[in-house]
């Protein structure tokens, strides 16, 4: 019994070192500068695209005030006014602990003007298809085999009290 429950017991260990961030919806955010001084926040689920409807979107200048607050709209999208060319801090809020949070460089404000072309609020600025990364897949096959090497070590410690306890003879195959 002292085998099994040690077996467990480096088990778990293995797993909780293995354990990251949950990353089953990360909330993903872009957002662009238009030239009529107004700005488009996007934001999406990374593994199905698709958008938090209805999530909150938080504006605050510089100071920490906030400007403006406003929900996406059904394609994900929320666009506001702006007056200042500040840094703006942005906060997108989806609920269930899905949160991005971000800063809008003054600089981007000034490197757009009144003469660059006009963009449609309705077409979309990120690539939303599912993008899986090598460090996913490994840290997927690395929880594979940790699941197998627990399983492995239990059934091996439930030979050793056997045989330890009489169970079988030595030599003798389980």
């Amino acid at each position: 019994m002292r085998g099994r429950s040690v077996a467990l017991m480096l088990g778990l260990f293995f797993l909780s070192c293995m354990a990251s961030d949950a990353r089953a919806h990360r909330l993903n955010t872009e957002y662009r500068v238009l030239p009529d001084k107004k700005v488009r926040i996007e934001s999406w689920f990374d593994n199905t695209g698709e958008s938090p409807k209805g999530a909150t979107v938080q504006v605050f200048r510089p100071d920490g005030q906030l400007l403006i607050e406003g929900k996406l709209n059904e394609k994900g999208t929320f666009t506001f006014p702006y007056e200042d060319a500040g840094p703006l801090r942005v906060v997108v809020s989806a609920g269930q602990g899905h949160r991005k949070e971000f800063t809008i460089p003054a600089s981007e404000f000034a490197a757009v003007s009144s003469d660059s072309p006009t963009q449609s609020n309705e077409a979309p600025l990120a690539d939303r298809t599912s993008q899986v990364s090598v460090r996913d897949v490994l840290i997927g096959v690395g929880f594979l085999m940790a699941v197998a090497a627990l399983a492995l070590s239990i059934r091996n410690a439930r030979r050793l009290d056997q045989v330890e306890h009489g169970g079988h003879k030595p030599g003798q195959v389980a």
